[in-house]
């Protein structure tokens, strides 16, 4: 009893230092927002007091639009992304699941598999040495592009053809027994019932392409237009450390991600654990 007492002690040890650990940022992000630029070098960790928007109204106001630039540019790079890569994950993930017996289909799969391991900085270089070639360097075509040809794809295929196996193929055939052709019985049977998996897809991968910075800084370039992660560097760089501006220009942009979340949290969860029904 002593033993698992212990055990049960030691992990809520465990489970509250690693809240700490991952909690603390996210709440000096927060409180900081709301306080004077004295307020935060002198008491990082205290409530705002007094509370203040003035780091808010200097954002939003800015000359150069920074902010809204960011946030279209990041807005139309991640929308493109995501419905591309959807249509095209999907399509591909559907058939392979539905070809368990096909050597080339599985092996396609373990493929798409190992390009999920390949980090990103690795094929950066070449791939810039590609839409140079293809004149799409400082691009928005050529940051989508990359996007989507990245492990993006991969994961989404992944997802996709595991949850596939968790509806029947009896509906199927039902379908084209009813006379239901190959793209009627995708779209409009089978695609529906794919929403959990498309909405933990479209989570992932809203979130990974919102938050990259390392592409667009090489793809994009200086003067080609920003994302809202290459405008916080760039605010950070020109505010000499004017930390209000920082956490205000952070926070603003997290705020689309965090509504973007909880519209879909519950076809999310639901995503993660489809696939886990069959195969």
């Amino acid at each position: 009893m002593k033993a698992k007492r212990y055990q049960t002690t030691f992990r809520q040890i465990m489970a509250g230092a690693i809240t700490v650990i991952f909690g603390l940022p996210l709440y000096l992000a927060l409180v900081n927002v709301f306080k004077t630029e004295e307020q935060i070098t002198r008491y990082p960790v205290a409530l705002p007091a007094p509370f203040t928007l003035d780091n808010l109204y200097k954002v939003i106001t800015r000359p150069d639009n920074l902010l809204f630039e960011g946030l279209k540019t990041s807005l139309i790079v991640t929308v493109a992304t995501v419905i591309i890569v959807v249509f095209f994950a999907s399509t591909l993930g559907y058939y392979i699941a539905r070809h368990p017996r096909s050597r080339y289909l599985q092996a396609l799969l373990l493929i798409f598999i190992a390009g999920m391991m390949v980090p990103t900085q690795v094929t950066i270089v070449p791939v810039a040495r590609l839409l140079s070639w293809f004149g799409l360097m400082g691009t928005l075509q050529g940051m989508i592009l990359f996007q989507t040809g990245g492990g993006l794809l991969s994961f989404a295929v992944f997802v996709y053809s595991g949850f596939v196996k968790s509806i029947p193929r009896e509906l199927d055939e039902s379908a084209m027994i009813d006379g239901a052709g190959r793209f009627t019985l995708f779209w409009r049977i089978i695609f529906p019932l794919m929403r959990p998996a498309t909405a933990t897809v479209a989570i992932f991968l809203t979130l990974w392409t919102w938050n990259e910075f390392l592409i667009p800084l090489i793809i994009l370039g200086p003067g080609k237009g920003i994302t809202i992660t290459t405008g916080i560097f760039t605010a950070v760089d020109n505010l000499n450390i004017n930390y209000g501006g920082a956490f205000a220009l952070m926070f603003l942009s997290a705020l689309p991600l965090l509504a973007f979340f909880f519209l879909l949290q519950k076809e999310f969860i639901a995503g993660l654990t489809g696939g886990s029904l069959k195969g």
